[in-house]
C-alpha cells in the first residue's frame, strides 16, 4: 500500500509520458514534491549575427527569438512503512526502494509533460537528467523508513505553453 502523508493544501506535481492517456501525480508512487523551483525562467539564445568589420555594432537576425533549453531539480519526500501482507514481510526499506525505483524507472523512458500545479506552470519535451536517490534512508528499525532524495529533469522545448485540464497535459492551441 502506497503511503502519502496528509498534506492539506498540498498542490501535486504530474507527469505525463507518451504512453499515458492521462497525467499521473507524483504521489502515485507515494513521493511528495517537496520543492519545485521557479519553472518560467526563460533565457534567450544567442541570436545569429554578423560582425562586419566595416560597420558599427553587429548585424543579428532577431526576427524571431529562440530560447535555451534549461535543467530544474524536484526534490521529493517518501515515506513507507514495512509490508506485512507479504511472506516473508517486506521491510520498510524495501518498499521504499521498490517504490522509488518504480518512479525512476517510469521517467527514464523518454520525453514526457510535466505541470507543476502549485506554479501552475508546464512544460512538454522534457526528459531525466539524473537522481541522487542513493539509499540515505532514515529507519525506524524495520517498520518506518523515510527519506528526501532530488531527481533533475532538462527542459527541451521551453516556449511551447501547456496546461493541466480533465487530468491531462496538454498544448495550449
Amino acid at each position: 500500500m502506497i503511503y502519502v502523508p496528509p498534506i492539506s493544501n498540498y498542490k501535486p506535481f504530474y507527469i505525463q509520458t507518451a504512453t499515458d492517456l492521462t497525467a499521473w501525480n507524483t504521489t502515485t508512487y507515494g513521493l511528495v514534491a517537496q520543492t519545485q523551483p521557479s519553472l518560467g525562467k526563460h533565457e534567450v539564445k544567442e541570436p545569429y549575427k554578423n560582425d562586419w568589420k566595416d560597420e558599427h555594432g553587429d548585424d543579428e537576425y532577431v526576427a524571431q527569438m529562440f530560447f535555451k533549453a534549461f535543467e530544474f531539480t524536484v526534490k521529493f519526500y517518501i515515506k513507507t512503512f514495512k509490508d506485512t501482507s507479504t511472506t516473508p514481510a517486506k521491510t520498510a526499506k524495501s518498499v521504499m526502494n521498490k517504490q522509488v525505483s518504480d518512479f525512476l524507472t517510469k521517467v527514464k523512458t523518454g520525453e514526457f509533460k510535466v505541470w507543476d500545479s502549485w506554479q501552475e506552470t508546464g512544460y512538454q519535451k522534457v526528459r531525466y537528467v539524473k537522481d541522487d536517490y542513493d539509499d540515505d534512508i532514515r529507519e525506524i528499525e524495520d517498520d518506518c523508513a523515510w527519506t528526501i532524495f532530488s531527481v533533475t529533469f532538462k527542459v527541451n522545448d521551453p516556449a511551447t505553453a501547456v496546461t493541466y485540464s480533465n487530468q491531462s497535459i496538454t498544448t495550449v492551441q
